[in-house]
């Protein structure tokens, strides 16, 4: 028997981290100038530096109204950790392990 309480659960859940990734590729985005398709691709290697990442946290931060620190980031490169960071960070079980 389906536990259908679990279930929608666990629907919510890849909803939102869709939805955190889609708000990091923005982000992305508007920060290097392009598209990225690959959420696994490390930002220093899409053409992000650490001039760049100041403007990406930026961007992170006023889309989602979290304090985002630098270090945070840096420890979390791709977008997938990303919006797992921001999961956590906005206090819900949304994010994957790091």
């Amino acid at each position: 028997m389906t536990d259908v309480t679990s279930s929608r659960h666990t629907d919510t859940q890849v909803q939102d981290q869709s939805r955190l990734i889609d708000l990091v590729r923005s982000a992305w985005r508007d920060t290097l100038g392009y598209d990225t398709p690959d959420a696994d691709t490390s930002f220093f290697d899409a053409g992000g530096d650490s001039f760049v990442l100041i403007s990406l946290i930026e961007k992170l931060a006023k889309s989602s109204g979290l304090t985002i620190k630098a270090v945070d980031v840096l420890r979390a490169p791709t977008m997938r950790k990303q919006a797992a960071l921001l999961g956590t960070l906005a206090g819900d079980d949304r994010g994957e392990p790091q």
